[in-house]
């Protein structure tokens, strides 16, 4: 709590709710690949029920990001260490306490998770949208693209 003190920023809240992040993000895949086997059945009811799932844990991740967002509005300086946290390079930033290191291990487990979805959502555009797929329509550009975590 030595960092809370310092510049106002409650790190064990962020790493919550990052964690929370992580969880939803991880579901997420989940749904992902049940919609795919889903689609694959043409089971149209358990397809839509998966959407509407997926939807939902999107919300919540958003709210996740929110929340943590709010948690920097205490000062500037909670802000920037705030910033600094949530868009760095995990593997290029030097870790100055536990809590950072916690927070910056979380980051890159949910990327994992997002790369992960990335691939899967990519399949299963594919296979359901072929020549019309939001992948094919720019060839290697989309490709490439990677979520941030």
């Amino acid at each position: 709590m030595e960092d809370r003190a310092q510049t106002g920023l409650d790190m064990t809240k962020v790493m919550i709710l990052l964690q929370r992040k992580y969880s939803s993000v991880r579901e997420l895949v989940r749904l992902t690949r049940e919609l795919g086997e889903a689609l694959e059945r043409y089971d149209e009811i358990s397809a839509n029920m998966l959407l509407q799932m997926r939807a939902d844990e999107m919300a919540k991740i958003d709210g996740c990001m929110d929340e943590i967002w709010q948690i920097g509005e205490v000062d500037r300086e909670s802000m920037e260490q705030l910033r600094i946290l949530i868009t760095s390079e995990p593997s290029k930033t030097v870790k100055k306490s536990l809590e950072e290191k916690k927070i910056y291990e979380i980051r890159e487990k949910t990327q994992a998770m997002l790369d992960e979805l990335l691939a899967v959502d990519k399949r299963l555009n594919q296979s359901v949208a072929r020549e019309k797929s939001y992948y094919k329509s720019e060839g290697k550009n989309k490709e490439n693209r990677s979520i941030r975590a």
